[in-house]
């Protein structure tokens, strides 16, 4: 669970959260043009946003249900499930938005996002002044494509920090012809995670994560993706989480 960072002396039981492992609040606002998004931000009263965005397919819409424990996100193996750009207020507190996702491996939706919805993403970027960080969710089984490394590095000259998560991290080991053990699941991560930091020469902040609940590597999984969050929230300023970020990456590297 995540606390307020002003809140971090407080006893476990007074304590407020951002995300609780249950009984979360949650109101989603789904804004499919630039029109609502600018309406969908003036509602939510300038409280400080976390967006998330990743390819058809790539787990997004299940990490947000399984970060905020709700089935709030469609999850679908039909690309284009997200056609808006849907902001989840949640406890009051922050922001998650759910951006529509990049094509899929076999080019589904291609034309809506060339047209509509890129366009639709950047706009409420631009627009979102309180927007402190994205959240790319890539499937660690797969290539980076050309178009994810424009889509990442677009964002980022936008001014806007990206923290990677590399999803389905449990399906690795479905590819190994024996049960792989925990130093082989450990050369596989780390193998597969360099790939697609050097593909998307991307020198940030990863975190490696599925959503199956019965594995401890899910759990803690979930646990530090939510602190990474609570921090980036804390920020006062887009700047102020590239700092941040930063920071976390330099000491990974120690």
């Amino acid at each position: 669970m995540v606390c307020m960072a002003a809140l971090d002396t407080a006893p476990p039981e007074k304590r407020e959260f951002l995300v609780r492992n249950d009984r979360n609040d949650v109101e989603v606002l789904k804004c499919a043009t630039p029109q609502m998004v600018g309406q969908g931000l003036l509602e939510l009263g300038g409280l400080p946003h976390v967006c998330v965005a990743g390819e058809s397919n790539s787990g997004k819409s299940s990490l947000i249900n399984h970060l905020l424990k709700k089935n709030l996100a469609k999850a679908s193996s039909v690309a284009g499930k997200t056609r808006s750009v849907d902001m989840m207020k949640v406890n009051e507190k922050l922001v998650l938005t759910d951006l529509p996702g990049l094509p899929s491996r076999d080019h589904q939706v291609a034309h809506m996002w060339d047209t509509v919805w890129e366009p639709l993403v950047f706009n409420y970027m631009r627009q979102c002044d309180q927007l402190r960080s994205m959240i790319y969710v890539h499937d660690i089984r797969w290539k980076v494509s050309p178009q994810v490394r424009s889509f990442v590095r677009d964002v980022q000259e936008e001014g806007v920090p990206v923290l990677v998560v590399m999803s389905k991290d449990d399906r690795l080991a479905a590819r190994e012809a024996d049960e792989p053990d925990a130093a082989t699941m450990h050369e596989l991560r780390l193998m597969h995670a360099n790939r697609i930091r050097r593909s998307l020469a991307f020198e940030g902040v990863h975190v490696h994560y599925s959503t199956d609940s019965s594995l401890a590597s899910s759990r803690n999984g979930r646990r530090t993706l939510l602190r990474h969050i609570e921090k980036l929230v804390a920020a006062g300023s887009r700047e102020e989480c590239a700092s941040i970020l930063h920071e976390m990456a330099d000491r990974r590297k120690q």
